[in-house]
């Protein structure tokens, strides 16, 4: 049965398991949504160093993790950094080179197409991992995984899809298809809110088992100084996790580079979704149109 493997699988967490999917609750926040039948989801809650112990667990056997970077643009060489740094922990990868579409956001569509040949071509799960990034240490959290997604979900609902784990269920590949669907028809749109789109329709047809990950995960850029304070003050008595991954968000400088025009006014992102639509992520709701006329709240 799913639910005892993803029990056992976050056991060093020793969460407490409830039917309410608010993202916080006292001092534990929601980090599983495990879909028990149609109707009924059961949510797993942690306190931090809770989450930090199942983060910590050792396990065996990674996932395949995947990225690409478009030619002729700074990725390449960040691409490389990336690579060097799976290598380092002799983690399996497949990194390639795609043509650029000529915009950023067209471009991050592509990502959704390469994760679908990628998935499809592989024998196991998949990681995405995005090229500007950097391996600080195996995140053995994706190894031996009974989930069929794990990502980052901030306050319940805002998914960032730099670092993405893809199980091999047939309905995770369905999910892959329709979300490279969407980004091939509203390419005007963000790939990451589309991938909570396609999530959310699967979650309407499929019962998934979502692992949402803690961003203490990343390491964001900042100041040395502050490296320094956390290995000194909070990694040693579990007050921070201690970060898997860089994430150098260097988007917020190439996506300038990438376009060759002026963007487009009507560019949607994870900051332009619905109030309503976030709320019924938040309550782990899925009574509304899986549609992005109701994620957006168009009239």
């Amino acid at each position: 049965m799913k639910l005892d493997a993803i029990k056992a699988y976050v056991s060093q967490a020793a969460p407490d398991w409830t039917a309410e999917a608010t993202p916080q609750l006292n001092s534990k926040r929601a980090f599983s949504l495990v879909q028990v039948s149609a109707d009924s989801t059961q949510t797993a809650r942690a306190t931090l160093k809770e989450e930090i112990a199942f983060l910590e667990t050792e396990r065996s056997e990674p996932p395949l993790f995947v990225s690409y970077y478009t030619e002729n643009t700074p990725y390449e060489d960040l691409a490389n950094r990336l690579r060097s740094s799976l290598d380092t922990f002799g983690l399996p990868h497949r990194i390639e080179a795609i043509a650029s579409r000529g915009s950023w956001v067209a471009n991050t569509g592509l990502k959704s197409e390469f994760i679908a040949k990628a998935w499809q071509e592989s024998e196991g799960p998949i990681c995405w991992v995005d090229a500007d990034a950097e391996i600080l240490r195996a995140p053995q959290f994706v190894f031996d995984s009974p989930f069929d997604l794990a990502l980052v979900r901030r306050n319940g609902w805002y998914d960032i899809s730099s670092f993405v784990y893809f199980g091999k269920a047939p309905e995770i590949g369905e999910m892959i298809q329709n979300w490279s669907s969407l980004c091939n028809t509203h390419r005007n749109i963000w790939d990451q809110p589309l991938l909570t789109l396609a999530w959310y329709e699967a979650s309407q047809r499929h019962q998934l088992a979502s692992l949402w990950l803690n961003d203490g995960i990343f390491r964001f850029p900042r100041p040395a100084i502050r490296d320094l304070r956390d290995r000194v003050f909070y990694y040693p008595f579990q007050r921070k996790i201690r970060p898997f991954v860089s994430q150098k968000q260097a988007s917020n400088d190439l996506k300038k580079f990438v376009d060759t025009s002026k963007p487009k006014d009507n560019e949607l992102g994870s900051d332009d979704v619905s109030e309503t639509f976030r709320t019924a992520l938040r309550d782990g709701r899925f009574d509304l149109p899986a549609t992005v006329e109701a994620m957006f709240g168009f009239e």
